[in-house]
């Protein structure tokens, strides 16, 4: 099985890496087809993991990084399907949303070179529901926090103002809401965990301070004024653009 998961490993980053190679191309039909291809192969490689550890992929920093790259495909996938054009390069903009989600599949996958291509151990009680509640939540508040940062990023790649612009910016907002409400349900299974583990509902340990650091970050995106000016425009976009790999960097240092 661990032969197998190597061999789909870097199927998926060179299938990834293709689609948006050819997204700069005239071929970008054909850009899709191999965008699906990684989909599904790298569901398959989710599949593996499970069924070779007995466990969800969501513990080590190798499946969790997967699982995080395959909801943002998933989510760029159905916002191509149901965004009516959400999704599209317009005139004078050489790059869209999905560029921006596709470049950071490949720094997830990128990271996970360094790691060992296994599923985490058995460290975890992995039938306990608030420590499935604790990691799942995290992974999918990345993947969608990663989806967040790259509608900011475009954002800020348009040239001028407009009802495609402002679009940027408002879902940009609602997916950083989002996935700072599935970060705060993470913490509070988290709080329950430790509660019923150590009889305390907080120790202060590295992992607790980076917590306590990526819900500052938000925090301060959400707190900006919302004046209808550029200059609060630009600061939210600069701070949502970069809540992402804030937030996948300290997941990072949690697994060194």
């Amino acid at each position: 099985m661990q032969n197998l998961i190597s061999v789909v490993y870097p199927s998926i980053f060179f299938l990834y890496a293709l689609t948006l190679i050819l997204k700069f191309s005239r071929l970008k039909n054909i850009a899709n087809f191999f965008f699906v291809a990684a989909l599904i192969i790298n569901a398959a490689a989710l599949v593996l993991i499970i069924i070779s550890s007995g466990h969800w992929p969501f513990f080590g920093l190798f499946e969790s990084f997967l699982l995080t790259a395959f909801i943002l495909g998933m989510l760029l996938f159905f916002s191509i399907v149901y965004g009516k054009g959400f999704i599209q390069d317009i005139s004078d903009v050489k790059t869209d949303t999905g560029t921006w989600v596709l470049v950071e599949i490949l720094f997830l996958l990128f990271v996970t070179l360094f790691f060992p291509k296994t599923a985490s151990p058995s460290v975890y009680d992995h039938d306990n529901i608030y420590i499935l509640l604790f990691f799942s939540f995290r992974i999918i508040s990345l993947g969608t926090i990663l989806f967040s940062s790259a509608q900011f990023i475009q954002f800020r790649q348009e040239p001028q103002k407009g009802k495609h612009k402002n679009r940027l910016l408002q879902q940009g907002r609602n997916f950083l809401l989002l996935g700072t409400l599935l970060f705060l349900i993470s913490e509070y299974a988290g709080i329950i965990w430790c509660q019923n583990g150590w009889g305390d509902f907080w120790h202060w340990s590295a992992g607790f301070f980076q917590s306590t650091l990526i819900l500052f970050y938000f925090m301060i995106f959400f707190h900006i004024p919302p004046d209808n000016n550029k200059k609060s425009e630009g600061i939210r976009s600069v701070i949502g653009s970069m809540g992402g790999l804030f937030m996948a960097v300290c997941i990072i240092l949690r697994h060194i």
